[in-house]
């Protein structure tokens, strides 16, 4: 008999490995609620064992429409008491998810507006090392303003178990570019254990070695081929939202022109090295950003009749592409095929397209990558539902 599982707009056969995952429907948890989860990873750190997600809960707020990231009133999106909550799921399916909790309590990390959580598990300390974005309160006169800080840095906290309990241990990680206001970023452990973190900052991109640890980062930069940007970035302006990963012998980092809570979702841009310091040299073009008659069909209704945010994602520098993913990079997760190779499927955050308006209820979009024979990364086009044959 085969038995049919939802989740994470997933859905899984428990007698194979076929998952289909669905475009259409939010990813469920158990309990056949919409999981409140965002920006962070989802990592299977043990061959055969569960994946973890580490995603941000950005509330249950009315979000009313084109506003992208400028704030309202309640400062829907906007919390600081929003926390970073672990589920896990042992087939990515949708309706598999299990709350396990928050990673770290609001009164013990520091105080501020909290995004894009990250993790990796470092084999020499055999810790678990979570990190995530802060913005920090501002003083304004005589009081305290949660909601007028800016971009303070990024701040760690350890584990023995995925599961937590997590304790900060580093409230700002020493990075090179702290005065520029490090913002979004990824994280990423290479084969020998030695770890990296790719970042932006005054919209430029950047990417440091972390100290043995993880706790903080070395300082040792990264090269870009002949066209650095000053400063030691890469040479694309206005970016944020990396992911890094291996395929292979080739390192890939993955990012996009800026869409901040942007309606209209952002594209890829591609950059490869045979090493995690470089030179990096750009794929060339945007895999994501298309012409309209390439983009896509999508059925899934919004609450929210939000309009695209001017300038931004895929809208940049005066484009009239769309994005064909509809959403803004998260995190690309690393599953087992069944032919023995890696599945890498790329998961990005669709603002405003809540089926029922609340923020939290946000969905993602799931695409797998497919890649040329050089290694190059093939254009990412929308779909409503495709099937993946997985080893778990």
């Amino acid at each position: 008999m085969m038995v049919v599982l939802l989740l994470f707009g997933f859905v899984s056969l428990t007698q194979g490995t076929v998952i289909t995952v669905n475009n259409t429907a939010p990813r469920l948890d158990v309990n056949g609620n919409i999981v409140n989860g965002h920006d962070g990873p989802t990592i299977q750190f043990e061959e055969n064992g569960p994946f973890y997600y580490y995603g941000m809960e950005y509330g249950l707020c009315q979000e009313p429409p084109n506003r992208g990231c400028d704030q309202t009133p309640d400062h829907c999106g906007f919390h600081p008491n929003h926390n970073i909550s672990i589920w896990k799921s042992n087939t990515l399916a949708s309706g598999s998810w299990e709350y396990v909790g928050s990673a770290v309590e609001v009164d013990k990390r520091p105080a501020g507006i909290v995004y894009r959580p990250q993790i990796l598990y470092n084999k020499k300390t055999q810790l678990y090392v979570l990190w995530w974005n802060y913005v920090s309160a501002a003083t304004v006169g005589s009081r305290v303003d949660e909601y007028k800080g800016s971009y303070h840095g990024y701040a760690v906290a350890t584990a023995p178990a995925p599961e937590g309990p997590f304790t900060v241990v580093n409230n700002l990680v020493n990075v090179t570019r702290l005065a520029k206001g490090p913002g979004d970023y990824a994280l990423f452990s290479d084969d020998d254990g030695t770890g990296y973190l790719v970042y932006s900052a005054s919209y430029w991109m950047s990417i440091e070695r972390l100290t043995d640890d993880y706790l903080n980062s070395s300082g040792v930069p990264a090269t870009y081929g002949n066209n650095t940007a000053p400063g030691g970035t890469f040479p694309t302006y206005f970016v944020e939202a990396p992911a890094m990963f291996k395929r292979g012998d080739i390192y890939y980092i993955l990012f996009g022109h800026c869409c901040c809570y942007c309606y209209q979702g952002s594209g890829i841009m591609v950059w490869t090295a045979s090493k995690p310091l470089g030179p990096w040299h750009a794929q060339g073009g945007n895999v994501a950003c298309h012409n309209a008659s390439q983009s896509m069909s999508l059925d899934f209704t919004a609450a929210i009749e939000a309009e695209p945010t001017a300038g931004q994602g895929c809208l940049y520098n005066g484009s009239t592409q769309v994005s064909a993913t509809r959403a803004q990079q998260n995190y690309v997760i690393q599953a087992p095929g069944t032919d023995g190779e890696t599945v890498f499927l790329w998961t990005g955050d669709r603002w405003q397209q809540s089926p029922d308006g609340l923020k939290g209820h946000d969905p993602q979009t799931v695409l797998e990558l497919s890649f040329n024979e050089d290694g190059s990364v093939k254009p990412v086009y929308w779909v409503d539902a495709f099937k993946v044959d997985l080893a778990v």
